[in-house]
């Protein structure tokens, strides 16, 4: 909430709040001039959704997504260029918490297909702590030809997968990543597709050292993130030939 009031106030259209509560929020609402309702517990979850409201609803416009093409075109605040794709993710759960991890590394954007997969929803804004409110992120038809089309504005596709020759942690290491890449990863039950796979210039995994199969992909995100995201910091800071 505090994030939304931060970021885009004036997408905030009213402010319902449990008739019981009172919250500090509601009054810099009422300051702004956003009207304030407090209304009943019943009322306050049917505006919430699947949503757990915890005493306070803003009724908002959605955050503005972007078309691919300006997705791409964003500059990067981090060293090198990362943007994520998402190949069916339905648990918005797990796409709040992949948003929020992409926010907090420094991913220049994040983007998914409009079918077969999770939304913007209130859920999905609540899991990001906010992250939905600063991060670019867009919707697209068909993904397999997103893909294509970051592939000719020179970006690399780089596949998450369970099962890959090519170890993550290990081409980090050797500043083996591509200046400005995709990082692709699958939905919660069948990863990658075959046609998103065929659209990836190379495929990784992240090496595992226990006994379980695989990350949750929302771990995964995170972990590949840490991953590209510290590697690209120390090539910035140790270009080749320095000392």
């Amino acid at each position: 909430m505090v994030e939304l009031f931060d970021a885009a106030s004036d997408r905030i259209e009213r402010i319902l709040v449990d008739e019981r509560r009172d919250f500090e929020v509601s009054q810099r609402a009422a300051a702004l001039g956003i009207p304030v309702e407090h209304v009943d517990r019943d009322a306050l979850q049917l505006a919430a959704g699947d949503a757990d409201p915890r005493g306070i609803v803003a009724l908002a416009a959605p955050p503005p997504l972007l078309d691919l093409a300006d997705l791409i075109a964003r500059p990067s605040e981090a060293p090198r260029k990362v943007l994520v794709a998402l190949d069916g993710v339905v648990d918005p759960q797990n796409l709040g918490a992949i948003l929020r991890s992409c926010e907090f590394f420094g991913a220049s954007g994040v983007f998914w297909p409009r079918d077969r997969a999770v939304g913007l929803t209130a859920t999905v804004a609540r899991a990001s702590a906010g992250a939905s409110e600063r991060l670019a992120m867009a919707e697209v038809t068909n993904l397999a030809q997103a893909l294509r089309t970051c592939k000719e504005a020179g970006l690399w596709v780089v596949g998450t997968v369970v099962d890959a020759s090519e170890d993550l942690a290990g081409l980090c290491r050797a500043d083996a990543i591509p200046e400005a890449v995709v990082l692709v990863l699958g939905s919660e039950g069948r990863g990658i597709r075959r046609l998103t796979a065929q659209s990836c210039d190379f495929q990784v995994t992240l090496a595992r050292h226990g006994r379980l199969g695989s990350l949750n992909v929302a771990a995964a995100a995170a972990a590949s993130l840490v991953l590209l995201m510290t590697s690209f910091e120390s090539a910035a800071k140790n270009p080749p030939g320095s000392r």
